[in-house]
């Protein structure tokens, strides 16, 4: 099953970086793009260390918009139906 295209990564300006703030947009963004991504994986993607990017990947899991699962000892991230959706909303035009 191929993903949705995603647009391009959510700026600061962005409704959704409003709404879950550009770091976690962005974390979403890139599990988005790279499904099953490890956070260790995640960290470099995005820039950030390790123990951020899982902080930053606790609030998109609460609230479901990307699934958490274990794997011996390593946190794997991909996007819930959900998560994708929000990315492909087109921002609403004023």
């Amino acid at each position: 099953m191929a993903l949705p295209t995603l647009p391009a990564p959510p700026g600061p300006r962005s409704p959704l970086a409003s709404r879950l703030g550009r770091t976690r947009a962005a974390v979403l963004h890139t599990i988005a793009e790279h499904p099953g991504c490890s956070t260790k994986e995640l960290a470099t993607l995005t820039g950030l260390v390790p123990p951020s990017a899982g902080e930053h990947a606790t609030t998109p899991h609460e609230a479901g918009l990307i699934r958490t699962v274990g794997h011996r000892n390593t946190a794997l991230h991909s996007p819930t139906t959900l998560g994708t959706g929000l990315l492909n909303t087109p921002p609403r035009q004023p």
